[in-house]
């Protein structure tokens, strides 16, 4: 009897440990799209460079992004061409104001984990690099930077989808 209560007591612990990840994977995170066999998020999936509609450039600067907001249209496939004006490197990432808090979460405890998001990129000083997305349904979320500190002292822009 007491090894049964002790397993159903290490059953709910690994539960309970478990569930906010699945609860975070389910719930505005990055999801598989199998169709067209990349990673989607709730406002959209990378885009295809052959397809592209609309091309933004953006200026990184320390601590800021010029221009600080944006539009565009759900369908629409954006070339985003940012560069790095700034003495240090900077990212651009995609995301909900959630997942970009989360996001800032990982970067303070690994400060020097290297970029891999399909929703990011990182641009060294000097340097330009290009995203390109395919936004799909009206929103409002954010671009922002998370080398350490910056995302804390507001590198970040408003985009808001249509």
């Amino acid at each position: 009897m007491r090894f049964a209560s002790l397993n159903l007591l290490a059953v709910t612990v690994v539960a309970a440990l478990t569930l906010p990840m699945v609860s975070y994977a389910g719930g505005g995170g990055m999801h598989h799209d199998a169709s067209s066999g990349h990673e989607s998020f709730p406002f959209g999936h990378p885009g295809d460079a052959k397809r592209v509609d609309r091309v933004i450039k953006i200026t990184a600067n320390e601590f800021s992004f010029m221009p600080s907001s944006l539009t565009v249209k759900a369908g629409e496939t954006i070339k985003f061409v940012v560069t790095n004006a700034g003495k240090i490197k900077h990212e651009f990432v995609l995301g909900t104001k959630s997942e970009q808090r989360e996001h800032d979460k990982e970067m303070q405890a690994m400060p020097h984990m290297k970029m891999d998001d399909p929703n990011g990129i990182s641009i060294p000083k000097g340097e330009t690099a290009s995203l390109i997305w395919t936004f799909t349904k009206p929103m409002v979320i954010q671009y922002a930077c998370h080398e350490p500190g910056h995302y804390a002292a507001g590198m970040y822009g408003e985009l808001s989808v249509k």
